[in-house]
C-alpha cells in the first residue's frame, strides 16, 4: 500500500480557543502534524496509510449522506482540525468517534453559512458594483459552542460526542455498547448525557448572553 502524501495546501479555518478572543485563524498542516496523526492511527507504517484512507472515506460518505455539496472540502477541514488538536497535545482515547464528533461540528457550520440569503438574480448586476463586503466575525454560536465542549471534562466530552455520533439503528446498537463499556444500564447512560447535554446547553446560553452584552 503506497504511504499517503502529505497534504502540503490543506489549511484549517478553526476557531483557536486558546486565545482569549477566540478569532478564527488559518493554520497549515505541517509534515509533522501530519505525521502525528498517522502515528495516532497506528504505529505501523502500512496500517496507518489504510486507516487514513479509510477514514478519509468514511467522513466523505458522512458528509455526502446530509447532501453536503462540498463533501470533500469538508473532509479535509475535518482531519486538519483533528491534526491540529493532536499537534496541540491533545489526547484522544477514540480517534475515530472523535473524528466524527468534529465532522459533525463542520457540518453545522456549514449549514449556518447557507443560511445567509442569497444575493436575487434581478440584483446581481448591482451588488457587482458594490464594494467587497469585509470578513465577517466568526459566529457567536458556533464560537460558544467550541468554548462550552472545551469546558466539559474530557470524559463528558468524549462520551457526548460518541452518543451522538450515529443515525438510527447504529445510534441504538451505539449506545447501548457506550452502556457495556461502562457498566451501566442503559438507562442511567441516557440520565448522565442528559446531564451533559444540559449542562452544555446552560454554557452555550449564558456564553450567547455575554456575546451579546459585549457587542
Amino acid at each position: 500500500m503506497n504511504f499517503p502524501d502529505f497534504p502540503s495546501q490543506r489549511t484549517s479555518h478553526s476557531l483557536d480557543l486558546h486565545k482569549p478572543d477566540a478569532l478564527r485563524t488559518a493554520w497549515s498542516l505541517t509534515q509533522e502534524a501530519f505525521d502525528k496523526l498517522l502515528n495516532c492511527l497506528s504505529s505501523d507504517r502500512e496500517q496507518a496509510a489504510h486507516e487514513y484512507e479509510t477514514t478519509r472515506r468514511k467522513l466523505i460518505r458522512f458528509f455526502e449522506s446530509r447532501s453536503d455539496a462540498k463533501a470533500e472540502d469538508h473532509t479535509d477541514e475535518t482531519i486538519n482540525r483533528v491534526a491540529r488538536r493532536l499537534s496541540e497535545g491533545q489526547h484522544v482515547e477514540n480517534l475515530p468517534n472523535y473524528f466524527y464528533g468534529v465532522a459533525r461540528m463542520v457540518f453545522m457550520e456549514s449549514l449556518k453559512q447557507k443560511e445567509r440569503t442569497p444575493v436575487a438574480l434581478d440584483d446581481a448586476p448591482q451588488s457587482l458594483n458594490q464594494k467587497a463586503p469585509e470578513p465577517e466575525e466568526p459566529d457567536a454560536m458556533v464560537i460558544c459552542f467550541d468554548r462550552c465542549m472545551e469546558s466539559l471534562a474530557p470524559e463528558s466530552r468524549q462520551l457526548i460526542l460518541e452518543y451522538y455520533q450515529e443515525d438510527r439503528r447504529a445510534k441504538i446498537q451505539l449506545r447501548q455498547q457506550l452502556a457495556d463499556r461502562l457498566h451501566i444500564p442503559l438507562n442511567a447512560l441516557r440520565i448522565r448525557t442528559h446531564r451533559i447535554r444540559v449542562s452544555l446547553e446552560e454554557c452555550i446560553k449564558s456564553c450567547m448572553q455575554t456575546y451579546a452584552a459585549g457587542k
